[in-house]
């Protein structure tokens, strides 16, 4: 079975989910996450971030043997 992964923007709505999947005797679980997307700010922030990294030389090299077994190819 699948399942799905919701992130509602307040508490009225993860309220709502919550009676609604209740009412449908849905099994559910709570979660707490702090903050599961970065915004756009802090998205531009990780990419200057690394780029920056890159540019000072604080790079790793993995060898084809390597990339082959995290890709598990």
């Amino acid at each position: 079975m699948e399942s799905i992964t919701i992130y509602p923007k307040n508490e009225k709505q993860k309220s709502l989910l919550k009676s609604l999947l209740e009412e449908l005797k849905v099994r559910f679980e709570v979660a707490e996450i702090e903050n599961p997307l970065l915004s756009e700010e802090d998205f531009y922030a990780k990419i200057d971030k690394s780029i920056a990294q890159s540019e000072a030389g604080k790079t790793k090299t993995l060898s084809k043997e390597k990339q082959k077994e995290l890709l598990g190819l």
